[in-house]
């Protein structure tokens, strides 16, 4: 019998693409030649025969197919701030070309299917025609805004055996290709590999720009690539070679601390004169206050809020960990900086918006207030805040974090910020020196109420900053350095520590109202004045309870056991009076 054309097409198109071994298609032309009666295709193309068999049915039948093979990667993403660990299934079997990617996935993260496939192809591994199906496990978490290119190449290549499965048992493998191969860097990785060495997996291949960031986590093991093909090697080498060609990533912590110390900041002793100004913000920085300051443009309001930084104590190894995980989710880190060292200082343009300060968006963010966690939240110009932006943070300065909802998911970003705003009293700056003013008193009311009494209520320290005179500012020495102030505030931070010991606090700003009944006690004359002080200022309850926590850091700031009159004289001159900030 001559063999039929269409067979000879499939056998050809079979060789070229080396899906089948040469000799069983040579068997199959040699069934066709010799048995034409036993089901196979007549010339037509039409099957005959028992079975009724077509073309591809007969090449399936002799070649046993394309083996079904399934492979397993661990990898992981991030949700809101927080980070969980990923498996990464891949089955490749015959059927249809197709690529087909499931696990509640958003059709961005469907996107790396064409990136991986040109990357693969670009790295000399070429993928037969096939069914391939991805699936990222668990499946009740929505992927959005995750990039999974690197555990998934490395699901293809496992199932094309260019790399043994049981070589990337226990290993995290995270990164993005691009589609000459090179690996790009993510955003995420410092949540994610501390989830994973707490779920015990220590080995994690990252890109070489995530490398820094990862070995930041104690236990971690980071071996880090620059494409597609060195990691091909380096799962194809032996343990020896792997040891002296991929070296771990060993990082520079020292190095990297001496960069954050040469940062320049406003040093107070820079400051001339202020020194209402520069208590208030002492205490403040003691007790992690918030603070408000007011007076004319050029006095020295902006100066003495960048300064305060340098004033406040060095983060925790707990809170570099808090608040470089929010940089990280963010996209923040650098190789250079891998972690967050100081107390962040964020200072947003009036312009901004409410998701800009807060976080959210269809994929939620994180927002300032939350880039300013365990650190300072400046407010230039206040009053020019749309006043719908400034009274979006006031449940966020209540209870140190906000909850974000979506349609899909729920996001909470820690919010512990320290904020510290300045305002001129009026609309051209300068009341109440009616030699300069220019406004009206219906203009100043309408400007001072941009600010909200609710936020107003939240703030602990409200500072008239005066202006100075020329003789001020031509001295040369002005007080203490921000190192010596410093070091008094980390002094009374180790006092509160001591008080707050085995609770969640640290800060006498975040006592409960049971805390401070029981730190800040008041005799019974006490309790008479600030019944007295309650009644005249015309005080809210939440501003009663500030007010006693002001005077337990005074308190502090003077080394008393207890709150005496003169801390809570001092406490009650930093807070308003009456409805605004400033009455004159």
């Amino acid at each position: 019998m001559k063999l039929l054309k269409g067979v000879d097409l499939l056998i050809g198109t079979f060789l070229c693409e080396k899906a089948v071994r040469r000799d069983m298609l040579i068997t199959l032309g040699r069934y066709l030649r010799i048995k034409p009666s036993s089901g196979l295709p007549c010339a037509n193309g039409q099957a005959f025969g028992k079975k009724n068999q077509n073309v591809s049915q007969i090449i399936t039948y002799f070649t046993g197919g394309i083996d079904n093979l399934i492979s397993s990667v661990q990898s992981g993403a991030v949700g809101g701030i927080n980070s969980y660990l990923m498996t990464v299934e891949t089955d490749l079997s015959d059927g249809l070309p197709s690529f087909t990617m499931v696990g509640f996935l958003s059709r961005e993260v469907k996107e790396a299917g064409e990136r991986v496939r040109v990357a693969i192809k670009n790295s000399g591994i070429r993928i037969p025609p096939s069914r391939i199906t991805i699936n990222f496990s668990p499946a009740n978490i929505p992927k959005r805004d995750v990039v999974l290119d690197l555990p998934v190449a490395v699901g293809i290549l496992i199932c094309l055996e260019a790399i043994p499965q049981e070589a990337v048992r226990n290993i995290l493998i995270l990164g993005e290709l691009g589609l000459d191969g090179r690996l790009h860097p993510v955003r995420g990785v410092l949540p994610i590999v501390r989830q994973a060495v707490e779920n015990g997996i220590t080995t994690c291949i990252l890109p070489v720009e995530n490398a820094a960031e990862g070995a930041q986590i104690m236990g971690s093991r980071i071996i880090w690539m620059r494409n597609l093909k060195e990691l091909i090697h380096y799962f194809s080498c032996s343990s020896e070679e792997r040891r002296q060609q991929f070296p771990v990533y060993e990082t520079d912590r020292k190095q990297q601390t001496d960069v954050d110390e040469n940062q320049q900041l406003p040093d107070f002793s820079d400051i001339r004169g202020q020194e209402t100004a520069k208590r208030g913000i002492e205490i403040a920085a003691a007790g992690f206050h918030n603070l408000l300051m007011c007076g004319a443009p050029g006095a020295g309001k902006s100066m003495l809020a960048k300064a305060i930084p340098g004033i406040l104590p060095p983060l925790t190894d707990q809170e570099i960990l808090e608040v470089s995980t929010v940089y990280s989710i963010s996209g923040m880190l650098s190789d250079q900086n891998p972690l967050v060292r100081r107390r962040p200082f964020v200072e947003p343009h009036h312009s901004a918006t409410v998701v800009s300060l807060t976080g959210g968006g269809s994929i939620p963010r994180p927002g300032m207030i939350s880039m300013a966690h365990c650190g300072v939240l400046f407010l230039d110009e206040m009053p020019e805040f749309r006043r719908e932006v400034l009274d979006s943070l006031r449940q966020p300065m209540e209870s140190r974090h906000i909850h974000i909802t979506r349609n899909l998911a729920s996001y909470d970003f820690p919010t512990r910020f320290m904020l510290v705003g300045a305002m001129n009293p009026c609309p051209c700056g300068y009341y109440p020196d009616l030699s300069r003013c220019s406004c009206s008193l219906p203009m100043i009311h309408k400007y001072q109420q941009r600010i909200s009494g609710p936020i107003l209520d939240r703030i602990d320290l409200q500072i008239r900053v005066e202006d100075i005179g020329v003789e001020q500012l031509l001295q040369k020495n002005s007080g203490r350095t921000s190192r010596e102030v410093q070091e008094n505030v980390i002094r009374v931070l180790q006092i509160q520590k001591n008080r707050f010991e085995g609770s969640s606090i640290c800060f006498n700003a975040d006592m409960s109202i049971s805390q401070i009944e029981k730190y800040c006690e008041l005799d019974e004359s006490l309790q008479k004045f600030m019944c007295s002080a309650f009644e005249k200022m015309k005080l809210s309850a939440r501003a009663y309870h500030r007010v006693l926590k002001v005077a337990r850091t005074i308190a502090d700031l003077a080394g008393e056991d207890r709150i005496r009159e003169e801390h809570l004289l001092e406490a009650i001159g930093f807070r308003n009076g009456g409805d605004r900030f400033f009455d004159y």
